[in-house]
């Protein structure tokens, strides 16, 4: 059964998903991906804490949220894959930022919706 919550969140992250890769490269910057990836480390945080006091007694609402949901929302090989085209594009100086800020931010935003989580439980 977890396999049916894990599937249907995961469509509707991937939904989520594909709306931010609309904003990807509008001005070089991989915008979409790099929303999708602070929003996804976010609620990770704020969902993953939340749901170890709501959802103690459905464990596969849990596994659909962190795992489908969030799991397709956020995208690290195509994150690592724009890496590499910076990479290929001698754009040294972009690389450098989009990954320090994309883990930086990450783990900060991440870190936020855990207090903010244990603050709802």
């Amino acid at each position: 059964m977890q396999y049916v919550y894990i599937f249907a969140g995961g469509a509707i992250g991937a939904l989520i998903r594909y709306t931010f890769s609309i904003l990807n490269y509008t001005d070089g910057f991989p915008t979409g991906t790099f929303l999708a990836n602070i929003l996804g480390a976010f609620l990770m945080g704020l969902l993953g804490t939340m749901a170890i006091q709501y959802f103690n007694n459905n464990p596969q609402l849990k596994k659909g949220i962190t795992t489908g949901l969030l799991g397709a929302l956020t995208t690290f090989s195509t994150f690592q894959f724009e890496l590499i085209g910076f990479l290929h594009q001698q754009a040294y100086a972009m690389l450098i930022i989009y990954a320090l800020v994309s883990y930086i931010l990450g783990v900060l935003v991440c870190y936020i919706g855990v207090r903010l989580g244990a603050r709802f439980s």
